[in-house]
Order: structure tokens, then C-alpha cells, then sequence
């Protein structure tokens, strides 16, 4: 057991020594829209409105180029459209929402990087209101799967700081409303925030 412990520390070591992490915190905006159909059939438009997003990352490098990387992000997010057409034309439809993303993400470049990022997310609704009246919890769906697919800049300021800017689109694959065949929300968001070295060796 010994034995084994040693020849897994011996090869661990050099994979060790390259291990690279960075935070990252970043604010922006979202443009979303919501493809609503009743059970009734009735297709119902909305506006591209204006929501806000607050993601805070965590980026473990996977190679000593620093080349490839995993984000596990952590967001809030408010989606927000106005309907244009239908029974409830008029009416505002706003989500509140928390959520998880992991993503994998691709560098390039040296001082200025831009990257490419896509993976999936995971979206708990807290709050849903329909013309300023919020709807009860059976009403939605409390968990919201989609996707993720963005791509941006890092720029060095220094050994331990980057600015960045993303910018990227956002899917539901699951129904946020319950009360209808189809509730999609499409996103398209832009970000700037710091990017910054926890540890490197």
C-alpha cells in the first residue's frame, strides 16, 4: 500500500507543481426573451427585455499553458420580458433566479486573451410574476436546465489581475412556466468584470 501511495505522489507531483486557479466576478446584462404557448395552443410573443446577471467563478486551468480550463460559476439572474401579443399582451413576466454553470473553457493568446466557454446550467426559479403578480410555486418549474455558450477577453493588468468581457447567448431545454406546453427563455448577455490568481506554482 505504501508502494502505491508513493508511485501515485511521484506522478501526481509534476501535474502538481503546473496547478493554476483563478477567481473571477463579473456583471452585466441580459436581453431575454420568453417563446410562450398556452395549453390552449395560443402562441403568445414577448419583447427581448432587460434583466441583470451577477456570476462569480471559480477556474481550475487543466494544463500548464494555462491553455484549457473548467469555470464552476455561481449566478443570479434576472430575466425579465414584456408580452406583446395574446390574452396577455401588456403584461410583464419577471424571473428571479439562482444557478450553477460549469464550462468549459478554451484560451488563447498571451497578455490579451480571448477565450470560447460553452456548458450546461442548472437554474432554481425563486420568484415568477406575470404582471406584477406573482404566481404560486405550482405554477413553474423549480428547477430550470439550459445551456451556456459564450466566448470573450482577458486582459493582464499586472501578474495577479486580468479585466474581462464576455459576451454569449442562454437556452432553456426545460419549461419555466407549468401552466403551458412551452416557455423557453432565450438570452443573450454581456459581462465585464476581474479575473485574478488564487495560486500558482
Amino acid at each position: 500500500m505504501k508502494k502505491v501511495l508513493i508511485v501515485f505522489l511521484l506522478i501526481m507531483l509534476p501535474t502538481v507543481g503546473y496547478t493554476q486557479y483563478r477567481w473571477e466576478f463579473s456583471a452585466g446584462i441580459l436581453n431575454s426573451k420568453l417563446n410562450f404557448e398556452t395549453e390552449t395552443n395560443e402562441k403568445i410573443n414577448t419583447n427581448a427585455g432587460v434583466g441583470f446577471q451577477l456570476n462569480v467563478g471559480y477556474e481550475y486551468l487543466l494544463d500548464q499553458r494555462a491553455k484549457t480550463s473548467v469555470v464552476f460559476a455561481g449566478e443570479i439572474l434576472q430575466r425579465s420580458s414584456d408580452i406583446t401579443s395574446g390574452t396577455f399582451a401588456g403584461e410583464n413576466i419577471k424571473t428571479l433566479q439562482f444557478g450553477f454553470s460549469p464550462k468549459f473553457r478554451v484560451l488563447f493568446g498571451k497578455d490579451i486573451r480571448g477565450f470560447v466557454n460553452v456548458g450546461p446550467s442548472f437554474r432554481i426559479n425563486t420568484s415568477v410574476r406575470l404582471g406584477g403578480e406573482r404566481l404560486e410555486a405550482n405554477d413553474f418549474e423549480q428547477v430550470i436546465v439550459g445551456g451556456v455558450y459564450g466566448g470573450g477577453v482577458s486582459i493582464a493588468a499586472g501578474e495577479m489581475f486580468d479585466f474581462i468581457a464576455e459576451v454569449g447567448v442562454m437556452n432553456d431545454f426545460v419549461s419555466t412556466v407549468t401552466a403551458s406546453n412551452s416557455s423557453k427563455f432565450f438570452d443573450i448577455y454581456a459581462r465585464i468584470g476581474l479575473r485574478f490568481r488564487v495560486y500558482d506554482r
